[in-house]
């Protein structure tokens, strides 16, 4: 084997394979502060991805109107309660959220010159060091780039995973407890089943309580367990808000048409089975995966419940709406397939193109 790489070489390289994405400064953006940011992204996402969808209620373009999940004359005979006031009830819950992110959401730890709370010159050379002690039989200088690749690009990964399982338990919890126990039901959840048939501005209209117990709460306890910096937290709060926003959406796209699908199992199909009557104990798992559902017997398919509302006389058997049917047996395979493909890809194609270097 060849010899270790001098800790200049290493130094050199860390230089050499600064991403895209990395900045030192003190400020991501020079005009705003990466804590204002983090609370400011996922409120933007949320309004524009609302209007969006609110677009194509409205104007119903063709290519949409196949994926539509429920008639406009449905949302307004069913739903119990006006858009004026979801919209109203999400604004309140937003300040709300942007309050208690002012309270408990420290910005990124900074000098007046630089950040202080990632230092790859420092960090990379302690996970090399860590990858030596495993006396792995590779060159020293394959595992410099390596060292080099899960920083940047896998360990980010394993967090941002994390994060979501942690999000995920914390609301499948939360969520199916506040169905089975009547009166948490009663006084908070039944607000956000005002919307038996949901579109996109009520994906956060709940009861305010809720709302930070459910939302606000879940993402920190997120960030914090999965130890995110700020910068990486500012893409999962945006992300999971779109998320919900798609899963509220009422178009149950095919993934190449929303690839966020492609990762996530969890999508309009899926919770708009919840927010039927005859769905309200079955898919409590949000935002992203279905695991919990699939562990604790509460998943049912869309296309299995559409045929169980047909067999009841409840829907017709040639509907237009029916979901189609399920692509696989495992309602989380396709996901898993493409997360680990990414996982494989920003480990070896970085180090393969550091290695050119």
């Amino acid at each position: 084997m060849k010899d270790s790489v001098a800790a200049s070489e290493v130094h050199a390289l860390v230089r050499q394979t600064l991403p895209f994405f990395y900045s030192n400064a003190p400020r991501y953006f020079t005009a705003i502060s990466d804590h204002d940011l983090a609370l400011l992204m996922p409120v933007l996402v949320y309004w524009s991805a609302s209007l969006f969808f609110h677009s194509l209620d409205v104007l119903r373009p063709a290519w949409s109107e196949k994926f539509r999940l429920h008639e406009p004359e449905e949302l307004k005979r069913r739903n119990r309660v006006s858009m004026t006031r979801v919209i109203l009830m999400v604004m309140l819950q937003h300040a709300i959220q942007t309050a208690l992110g002012i309270a408990i959401m420290e910005d990124t730890p900074a000098t007046p010159t630089e950040r202080l709370d990632a230092d790859p010159y420092k960090d990379i050379p302690v996970i090399l060091n860590w990858m030596r002690s495993l006396h792995l039989p590779v060159y020293d200088g394959f595992l410099v780039r390596a060292a080099i690749a899960l920083y940047w690009w896998g360990i980010p990964w394993f967090q941002f995973w994390f994060a979501c399982f942690v999000l995920d338990a914390w609301q499948y919890m939360l969520h199916r407890t506040m169905h089975e126990v009547r009166f948490l039901y009663r006084m908070l959840h039944s607000h956000h089943h005002r919307l038996y048939v949901p579109y996109a501005f009520g994906a956060l209209y709940n009861h305010p309580l809720e709302g930070m117990l459910l939302d606000t709460l879940g993402a920190e306890l997120a960030r914090v367990l999965s130890c995110m910096t700020l910068r990486q937290t500012i893409v999962f709060f945006t992300l999971s808000t779109f998320k919900t926003v798609c899963d509220h959406c009422g178009y149950a796209f095919p993934w190449y048409y929303n690839p966020i699908h492609a990762l996530f199992p969890n999508n309009a199909a899926y919770h708009d089975v919840h927010h039927q009557t005859q769905g309200l104990r079955f898919n409590y798992s949000q935002p992203f995966f279905v695991h919990f559902d699939t562990i604790l017997g509460t998943r049912v398919d869309p296309a299995d419940f559409h045929a169980m509302l047909v067999k009841k006389g409840i829907k017709k058997a040639d509907d237009e709406k029916a979901p189609p049917p399920s692509q696989s047996t495992s309602p989380y395979t396709t996901a898993t397939v493409w997360s680990s493909v990414l996982f494989a890809g920003i480990l070896v194609v970085p180090v393969v193109a550091y290695s050119l270097m």
